[in-house]
């Protein structure tokens, strides 16, 4: 996972020192020097910040490494105006005693930028003597310094099998202090590999003013085909000072395997093994392997070696399933298989071996 571009705290004029420019707004060595003079006048105490229903102040301090703003109260929650449709995606499945895996950053900021904004009176402030400051500084404590402002959206993927129709969706996720306008490039993308080039398949142009957390949505379609599926949002946010800082991406964006129908592939693991079911890449072209006779017999005796007897299962309830199929060349070694619940049988455990058979009939197929 790419993490966040932090920037260091307590000292903002380290911070911008030292933080990457594509989350910063750029500062002069004068504004720097009046930043570290005049940190200790931020109101972080009255600082507005609204939050996504689900998504905490200490989540957010922690995602930016600036703990002041839990000083913040003024925090206004906002609910969630629709319920998110993720259709057919399946969660992976752990039972307690399993080892750990590795599971995908579940972070609600996606894309965003946060910055220390210098507001459109710093002119004034610098017209006065050093001599008068400290009587500026107590008149006008906010005016003219350095002030928390950022913006910062979740994104995910939805499909609509019913509908044939992919799509990547942003919405606001938090908002820190003033800000007035975003305006961005949203694009949903595709790719044969989870790992490879997206291409842009289409694009839509959001211009949000006064952005509202979870209020503020955009969502961009493409027809369903065989693809991994994912998304781009580029753009700039304006703050209420006239000053504006680039949308920034902050960790790895979320991506989705459809068939050409427009069902997901199935999320799942193993609950005793921790086997997870392999997403194939979207390009493969059919030739047919045979399938080895005593394949079942040798997974089940190594199973049993690796892993124990089976304790989510019995082994007549299961299927041997090739997650990479053998019309696609997949092997029949003990690395491309997994059990998966036979037809009519019940368990609350296991994957039903149906659900992924009936997404690989429509792989690349009309």
């Amino acid at each position: 996972m790419k993490k966040f571009k932090r920037v260091f705290v307590p000292f903002v004029v380290f911070s911008l020192l030292v933080a990457p420019m594509s989350v910063l707004t750029p500062a002069s060595a004068e504004s720097i020097q009046e930043i570290a003079e005049t940190e200790e006048v931020v109101d972080f105490e009255n600082l507005p910040i609204q939050l996504a229903e689900g998504v905490t102040l200490e989540e957010l301090a922690e995602a930016i490494n600036e703990p002041r703003i839990l000083e913040s109260k003024n925090v206004t929650i906002i609910e969630s105006s629709t319920a998110d449709e993720v259709i057919g995606e399946r969660q992976m499945v752990f039972s307690p005693n399993a080892a750990p895996v590795e599971k995908e950053d579940d972070s609600k900021f996606d894309f965003g930028v946060f910055t220390y904004d210098e507001a459109a009176e710093a002119d004034e402030a610098n017209e006065v003597d050093e001599s008068d400051m400290n009587q500026v500084r107590a008149s006008k404590p906010m005016s003219g310094y350095p002030r928390p402002v950022g913006v910062f959206f979740d994104h995910f993927m939805t499909a609509d099998w019913a509908g044939g129709d992919i799509y990547s969706n942003v919405k606001v996720s938090a908002v820190i202090g003033s800000v007035s306008s975003v305006s961005a490039t949203h694009s949903i993308t595709r790719s044969v590999t989870k790992d490879g080039k997206y291409r842009v398949e289409r694009t839509n142009k959001p211009y949000w003013r006064l952005p509202f957390v979870n209020l503020t949505q955009d969502r961009v379609r493409a027809n369903a085909e065989t693809y991994w599926w994912s998304g781009e949002f580029t753009g700039t946010v304006t703050f209420q000072s006239g000053n504006s800082a680039p949308i920034d991406t902050l960790k790895e964006v979320k991506s989705i395997l459809t068939n050409n129908k427009g069902e997901i592939y199935p999320d799942y693991v193993d609950p005793q093994s921790n086997i997870k079911l392999i997403k194939p890449d979207a390009d493969m072209v059919p030739q047919k392997r045979e399938r080895d006779s005593g394949y079942r017999k040798d997974f089940e005796r190594r199973y049993v070696g690796y892993f124990g007897q089976p304790q989510y299962f019995a082994w007549d309830d299961v299927e041997i399933h090739h997650m990479i199929p053998l019309e696609y060349y997949g092997e029949n070694d003990f690395d491309n298989l997994i059990p998966l619940l036979k037809k009519d049988r019940r368990n609350d455990y296991i994957l039903p071996h149906r659900e992924v058979t009936e997404w690989w009939e429509s792989y690349r197929k009309n």
